[in-house]
């Protein structure tokens, strides 16, 4: 699947992406599948697995689409 990042929090290492189809879906950095330092920028276009979890859907093996500066 892919959205694009609504909001992205560094100090709690979680926030949210819109999926094309509008739902909005918890990504957490754990979940966040890229080398060196583990972030999303809101506005930024990703791929994801989504999974159920028993506190709802989450994105899981987050990839940006875009390269990285």
């Amino acid at each position: 699947m892919e959205g694009v990042v609504d909001k992205y929090s560094e100090q709690r290492g979680m926030g949210y992406i819109v999926q094309d189809e509008g739902l909005e879906i918890l990504v957490k950095r754990s979940d966040l599948d890229m080398p060196g330092y583990k972030t999303l920028t809101p506005g930024e276009r990703v791929a994801f697995e989504l999974v159920r979890t028993p506190r709802g859907l989450a994105a899981k093996k987050v990839k940006p689409l875009s390269k990285r500066k």
